[in-house]
């Protein structure tokens, strides 16, 4: 007796979408079972957004089948697609700050007294069973403004599950959580799957793909390449589907650490906030030119604030800031940067970009004296183009021309055009803080050797990461930090993620 055929609860054929001239999705099948973890990877810009946002609704296929539980479906919009279980929860948060967590859940689909008054105490239970259900840590009356980023997803989630989402698209979801926020999203994914819910899961991060998938499939410039069960699959197996090509792991740098003068001195600094709470807590650091000082710790322990001390954009208490020996801790951020200083901010929109300029004009801020870029006064426009196509092919920013708005770039991009930038001026220090995030790993291996090659130059780096295996990979010392304080500074030769581990958490075994 034949055994009958299993049909996937999700099919994909020949999917294709296009913008303009500029195609998103040429060739995507996919297969998704019910009840399991299927991870969506691949580098940015190979489609892995455009194909979900397809399948919530948001956009609509330009050629492809869909077929849910066997049957051929078409959605005009993310209500059509949540009629039949499909929610999405999206990278950047769709929830009214000024709301309550129950007003957020049944945002447009509150329930009704007389068939129009909001029936908030309804809502509220509703929601607090909604809570309960899934042993999620929230308060239904808090406002979104009061919750964390983790517990913000968690609202999402919920919006998601309120309406019956047997199918739970996130995107990118560990992208601004920290690593302890990870490990409890992925403690829901498990929680949901035993619950009976499919999960299609985005991520660039191939250890959350190993340990939260049974699938895996790879889309590569718009096409999908491949899909395997994760069981048995290296991380550097998916890497090569994902590029094509095996990646280089993380050169140690042959020059070694030069014995001069500091580079980068911190002395005693110190920030507090408005209450008076120190964010920085006397700070003591030298980093040598051709050293690379990694600085890790769970998000919030005050990286930003350091970083941003450093680069003249908040002000220290107490302390001092010395670049190549000389005194910069009142100068402004401008003198900084003509004194060496190069800065690669872990918010590239806000802090590293201006959205709504051109590639040429990000890139080519800082550099017009230098490459000769204005005459009498005047930008030279064909020059500054050349400059900015230059820089394009030299830093492989995909999908860029000189005229393109820079917030139309992938993230990964974005990123290119930050570093293409700072590297331009072949500053003598580097403040680099959260260079990978979001990234894939191909990105992500460009980004590397690109501080690899400053450090190489003789640029002393201040590296700061929430991700130990970067840490590790590029850092002759690490120093960790714990509630603004310096906890240890260990050389890279005698630092385990162990001991990195217990540091960052506050205990130290040595003291």
């Amino acid at each position: 007796m034949s055994e009958p055929i299993v049909v996937p609860l999700l099919r994909l054929r020949n999917v294709a979408k296009s913008f303009g001239d500029k195609v998103a999705l040429s060739h995507v099948d996919l297969d998704v079972e019910a009840g399991e973890v299927h991870v969506i990877c691949g580098e940015n810009g190979a489609g892995k957004s455009t194909l979900m946002n397809i399948l919530a609704g948001i956009l609509q296929p330009d050629a492809g089948e869909m077929l849910l539980d066997g049957k051929s479906v078409r959605f005009s919009d993310p209500i059509e697609a949540g009629r039949v279980g499909i929610g999405m929860v999206h990278q950047h948060f769709k929830l009214v700050s000024s709301m309550s967590v129950a007003e957020n859940l049944f945002l447009n689909r509150q329930p009704l007294r007389f068939g129009f008054i909001s029936d908030r105490r309804v809502m509220r239970e509703r929601a607090q069973t909604l809570i309960a259900r899934y042993r999620f840590d929230l308060d239904p009356d808090a406002s979104i403004a009061q919750l964390s980023v983790g517990q913000r997803q968690r609202v999402e989630i919920l919006k998601a599950l309120a309406f019956d989402a047997r199918i739970l698209i996130l995107d990118e979801p560990t992208a601004v959580l920290t690593p302890p926020e990870v490990s409890e999203l992925l403690g829901v994914i498990a929680d949901l799957k035993a619950r009976g819910r499919t999960i299609l899961f985005i991520t660039h991060k191939l250890k959350e793909v190993k340990a939260a998938s049974d699938r895996v499939t790879v889309l590569r410039h718009g096409a999908s390449v491949s899909t395997r069960p994760t069981a048995g699959l290296s991380e550097s197996d998916i890497a090569h589907d994902m590029v094509g090509r095996d990646l280089a792991t993380p050169r140690r740098r042959a020059g070694g650490i030069g014995s001069g003068a500091p580079k980068l001195s911190l002395s005693g600094l110190t920030m507090t906030n408005a209450s008076g709470r120190r964010l920085l807590d006397e700070i003591n650091l030298d980093i040598r030119a051709g050293e690379i000082v990694g600085v890790a710790g769970v998000d919030g322990n005050g990286q930003t604030e350091l970083s941003e001390a450093v680069a003249g954009l908040q002000n220290a208490r107490a302390g001092a800031v010395a670049i190549d020996g000389k005194d910069a801790t009142n100068v402004s951020p401008h003198e900084r940067r003509a004194r060496g200083l190069g800065f690669i901010p872990e918010d590239r929109l806000d802090r590293g970009l201006c959205a709504g300029m051109t590639i040429a004009e990000n890139v080519s801020t800082d550099n017009y004296a230098a490459r000769k870029l204005t005459s009498c006064g005047l930008i030279r426009m064909a020059a500054r183009d050349a400059f900015a196509s230059e820089k394009i092919r030299q830093f492989d920013i995909r999908g860029a021309r000189p005229g393109l708005p820079v917030g139309q770039l992938s993230g990964g991009n974005m990123q290119k055009v930050v570093i293409a930038r700072e590297m331009e001026k072949a500053p003598n220090v580097l403040v680099v803080a959260q260079p990978t995030r979001g990234l894939d790993v191909g990105a992500a291996e460009f980004v590397h050797g690109q501080i690899l090659a400053a450090a190489d130059r003789g640029c002393a780096v201040l590296l700061i990461s929430s991700e130990l295996s970067e840490i590790f990979a590029l850092s002759d010392r690490i120093a960790v930090m714990y509630r603004g304080a310096v906890l240890r500074v260990l050389d890279r030769t005698d630092a385990t993620e162990h001991l990195v581990g217990l540091l960052m958490n506050g205990v130290d075994e040595a003291a």
